[in-house]
């Protein structure tokens, strides 16, 4: 369907699919939503924050007001400079640029000169990758780099140089840093968002993993008190998710064929986490691609990047042995045939977004 720039939600089965959607008005969204069900929202800037002496829990944070706001429970999202996560209860960063090299993006608006296909696209570029996400009323563009092989300025003119429509704002530098905390909840306080951990938007997941956190949050809520248990497994899950989606991003980069920069060598050469240099091997044994403990990416998108990428594996499955070439040919004709059937009977995107 994203080939044919078509959509719908009426075939049976439904499609795989994601959304498209303006990150600003969702946040307002949501924030209206919350204060309808009765969340007190304070306005202010925190200037400093009250840990106890004794127990090191989180008090209160003071305002640039004066004004004191006391707890039982902080969540911080406080992005990269985890205000209560890192400055005031000193919980250490693993830093995995060694594996993930990008360290800056920027970004900018564009004015839609077309209708909106119905997809991402994800450029590879010589120091990095292009993003181009079409919403309705704009495009939203960026380039993902690494400054040990590109400026700012070479960043900024590359990416100017491959878009298209009339620029809405001005392009901006976002600098960031790959890796977690050591530990997501600490005492009385939970980092969730950029405070906990940061990868790179290649699969787009920061919202994925602040959404599991919240989940995950609700699920071990402390009604009565923290449970050093429950906040350990908290941990355990947290840092389970994110390594897995870290092995999934980097293997973009180790199986790269590229060899036309010092960036795409760098990458294809790099040492990995066992963890993925396992799967890697799996899938070069005997292409079997492997999801565990119900990791977010399945096995599927596991080997379309690992196909994808010109990684050919020596074996395959032999239970395909149990029937011939002919039935073979025969089940992968009636999975065109349906895939088809679909297709052609689906609206356009543009036809299925007209409807709402």
């Amino acid at each position: 369907m994203a080939q044919a720039g078509r959509f719908t939600l009426d075939s049976e089965p439904q499609p795989q699919y994601a959304y498209h959607f303006d990150a600003s008005l969702y946040a307002k969204f949501l924030r209206k939503l919350a204060e309808t069900h009765g969340v007190n929202r304070v306005e202010g800037k925190v200037v400093d924050v009250n840990v106890h002496g004794e127990s090191g829990f989180i008090q209160s944070v003071q305002l640039e007001s004066g004004e004191q706001i006391e707890g039982d429970l902080f969540i911080d999202c406080s992005g990269f400079r985890g205000l209560l996560i890192q400055q005031a209860l000193n919980t250490e960063w693993e830093d995995w640029s060694h594996w993930l090299r990008n360290d800056s993006a920027v970004a900018v608006q564009t004015e839609s000169v077309s209708p909106p296909a119905p997809y991402t696209r994800s450029t590879a570029r010589t120091s990095g990758w292009q993003w181009n996400i079409p919403l309705q009323n704009r495009v939203g563009n960026g380039l993902v780099y690494s400054s040990d092989y590109i400026s700012d300025d070479e960043a900024k003119r590359a990416l100017l140089n491959n878009i298209e429509g009339k620029l809405i704002n001005e392009p901006r530098i976002i600098k960031f840093r790959t890796g977690r905390r050591s530990q997501q909840w600490v005492k009385n306080c939970v980092a969730v968002g950029l405070s906990s951990g940061f990868l790179e938007p290649l699969e787009s997941t920061s919202i994925h993993l602040i959404q599991n956190s919240v989940l995950r949050l609700v699920r071990m809520f402390p009604f009565v008190e923290i449970d050093p248990v429950e906040v350990r497994q908290f941990n355990n899950e947290t840092t389970t998710e994110i390594e897995q989606i870290r092995d999934f991003i980097i293997l973009h980069y180790k199986v790269t064929q590229r060899s036309d920069s010092r960036y795409w060598v760098d990458c294809r050469e790099m040492e990995v986490p066992d963890s993925l240099a396992h799967k890697i091997a799996l899938f070069e044994s005997n292409a079997r691609a492997v999801r565990e403990n119900n990791e977010m990416f399945r096995e599927r998108s596991w080997a379309a990047v690992m196909l994808g990428q010109g990684l050919e594996p020596s074996g395959y499955h032999p239970f395909v042995d149990n029937l011939s070439d002919e039935q073979l040919q025969g089940l992968m004709a009636q999975v065109r045939t349906n895939v088809s059937r679909i297709v052609d009977a689906s609206p356009s995107q543009k036809e299925f977004l007209d409807r709402f």
